[in-house]
């Protein structure tokens, strides 16, 4: 595997402050040690690579079955890309450089407890140009469209990994941060914004924002919603790993 080099760019146009959140709250590196093994994610769009990734990947989460190592690192993915992009466009007008050509993988090596974290070739961050509703678009196409569908397809075609599957283990991160962030003290304003960023992405943003013909959170977002964000359409398969058990959330479990 190739590895990156040593991120060591100056870090523009993020305050210390932004820093500090987003390497706490979102496994986000700005820079990182050169004894870490890091890889562009861009490397497991090759499905030899991505393969040998996944299986390897199995061993450390107890998974044998190639569709439930798919999820589960799926939802590690996306946490990483959600948590830092939509913290930066929603609650601070900024921007990451989100395409998947950007995104470095930061392998953390742990066992069982296994969460990648990672970082960004171009960490730069952007702060809102124009109006912000053509800038909100262009932002979340670039992150869905030109990184986490992409990513998203070649795991569901190399793993055979259910789509529903993988698009509801964003979604659950998706609504997760928008209550959390609505829960906080923050000026109505910012908390009228947040709200209508969820809305744009969950319901509003047409097909193209996802490389699709459609929006994929569409009607799953509405029927979650539906049960107050408590019970999951599909299963995420944790509950097959070695140890593994069904989410609080899973349709899984007994009716409510």
């Amino acid at each position: 595997m190739a590895h990156v080099q040593l991120n060591m760019r100056n870090v523009i146009g993020w305050s210390e402050s932004e820093r500090i959140y987003i390497e706490n709250h979102c496994r986000f590196q700005f820079s990182f040690s050169k004894q870490k093994a890091a890889f562009a994610a861009e490397y497991l769009l090759e499905e030899e690579n991505m393969l040998a990734f996944i299986k390897e990947a199995g061993k450390k989460i107890g998974s044998q079955e190639e569709r439930v190592t798919a999820s589960l690192f799926f939802k590690r993915y996306v946490f990483c890309c959600l948590t830092s992009s939509l913290y930066a466009l929603s609650i601070r007008n900024k921007q990451f450089d989100m395409r998947v050509q950007n995104v470095i993988i930061i392998d953390e090596q742990e066992k069982h407890s296994w969460l990648p974290s990672f970082s960004l070739q171009n960490i730069e961050g952007l702060s809102m140009a124009g109006d912000r509703e053509k800038w909100r678009s262009s932002v979340i196409e670039m992150l869905f469209a030109q990184n986490i569908s992409i990513m998203l397809d070649h795991l569901a075609s190399y793993t055979k990994a259910s789509r529903a599957m993988l698009w509801e283990n964003a979604l659950i991160y998706i609504a997760w941060l928008y209550n959390a962030w609505q829960s906080e003290a923050h000026p109505a304003p910012l908390k009228k914004q947040l709200e209508e960023d969820y809305r744009f992405i969950v319901q509003q943003a047409e097909g193209f924002h996802f490389g699709a013909s459609s929006n994929p959170f569409l009607k799953s977002s509405r029927k979650y919603e539906e049960q107050e964000m408590k019970k999951r359409q599909t299963c995420c398969l944790y509950y097959r790993t070695d140890g593994g058990t069904c989410c609080k959330t899973c349709p899984m479990n007994e009716a409510d």
